[in-house]
C-alpha cells in the first residue's frame, strides 16, 4: 500500500515557491516538484476559477497527473509547490483527503513589481488579456487559446469585485488584481480544511525568524537547522539584486486594489523593502 503523502505549497509566483522546492529537494524521503505538469494544471484551474468548468472536470485532470504521480511515488512526501495550485485546492483535497497545504504569502508590492518588471510578455500582456476575452466572449466562433501560461490569468467573473473595473486596467492594475485575489481565494479555500492540514506562512517571516522556519519544516518531519536558513537568505537564480520600488502612481494603484489583502495579511504597516544579500 502506498504512503506517499502529498503536500501543495500555494502561492502566486514570485513569492517563494522555487525557492522552497530548492530548498527541500535532495532531501532523502521527499520528492519536490515545482510547478508539475503546470500549463495543462494551470489552464483547468483558471477556467474552473472562472466558472467554466466544474470541480469534477478538475478532478478528471488531476486524476492523470497528480493522482498517479503520488500513487507511484516511492518518496515519503511527495510535493508540488506551484502558482496553479491555488485555483483548485477543493478538487485537490477531495482527492487527497489527508494532504497538508501551505500558503505562501509574499508582501504584494515585491510580487507586482517583480512580476511587472520581469515577466512582460507572460503575465496579463495586453494582447494575451484581449485574446483570452475574445475567446470568452464567443467561444463557439473565436479560437480557443493554446494552454500557454501567458493566456491563462483569471479574468474577474461577471458581478464579482473589479469586473467592471478590469475592463480599463492597465497591465500593473491588472497584476494587483492578481495579488490580491489570489490570495484572498487561498485563505477561502482553506477555510474547509482541517487546520492541522495547513499553514499560512510569508516569505519574509520564514527568512528572519527561526521559528517560523521550524513550523515550516515540520510539515516535513524536519528539525530546524541554520543551514536550512542560510540557504533561504539567498534567492536561487539571482546573481544580482535588482530592486524595482514601486513610483507613486503605482502605490496609489496598488493600494487601491489590494489595500484589503495587504491588511488581511499583515503587510499594512511594513514599508516597502529592497531586497539585499
Amino acid at each position: 500500500m502506498n504512503t506517499t503523502e502529498p503536500v501543495f505549497i500555494l502561492g502566486t509566483g514570485r513569492s517563494g515557491t522555487f525557492q522552497m522546492v530548492k530548498l527541500l529537494e535532495g532531501i532523502d524521503g521527499i520528492e519536490a516538484h515545482h510547478e508539475y505538469l503546470f500549463e495543462n494544471i494551470l489552464k483547468s484551474a483558471i477556467l474552473y476559477r472562472m466558472g467554466i468548468i466544474d470541480k469534477n472536470s478538475v478532478k478528471q485532470l488531476l486524476t492523470t497527473t497528480h493522482v498517479p504521480a503520488v500513487h507511484y511515488s516511492s518518496a515519503r512526501i511527495w510535493l508540488d509547490s506551484s502558482n496553479a495550485l491555488p485555483w483548485i485546492v477543493h478538487p485537490l483535497h477531495e482527492l487527497f483527503p489527508g494532504a497538508r497545504f501551505i500558503h505562501l504569502l509574499r508582501d504584494g508590492r515585491k510580487v507586482v513589481s517583480s512580476f511587472y518588471n520581469k515577466f512582460k510578455d507572460v503575465m496579463y500582456d495586453d494582447l494575451s488579456v484581449s485574446i483570452l476575452n475574445t475567446w470568452l466572449a464567443n467561444p463557439s466562433r473565436a479560437i480557443e487559446p493554446s494552454p500557454e501560461k501567458k493566456f491563462w490569468r483569471p479574468l474577474p467573473i461577471q458581478g464579482s469585485k473589479f469586473s467592471e473595473e478590469f475592463k480599463t486596467f492597465n497591465r500593473f492594475q491588472r497584476l494587483c488584481y492578481y495579488w490580491q485575489d489570489c490570495n484572498f481565494f487561498i485563505k477561502e479555500a482553506l477555510a474547509a480544511i482541517p487546520s492541522d492540514q495547513q499553514l499560512t506562512v510569508r516569505l519574509e517571516d520564514l527568512v528572519s525568524r527561526p521559528d517560523i522556519l521550524e513550523s515550516f519544516l515540520a510539515i516535513f518531519s524536519l528539525s530546524y537547522d541554520d543551514v536550512y536558513m542560510n540557504q533561504l537568505k539567498r534567492p536561487v537564480n539571482v546573481h544580482i539584486p535588482k530592486n524595482f520600488p514601486l513610483s507613486s502612481v503605482q502605490n496609489n494603484q496598488f493600494n487601491c486594489i489590494a489595500a484589503p489583502a495587504m491588511n488581511a495579511f499583515g503587510y499594512d504597516l511594513m514599508e516597502e523593502y529592497c531586497v539585499s544579500y
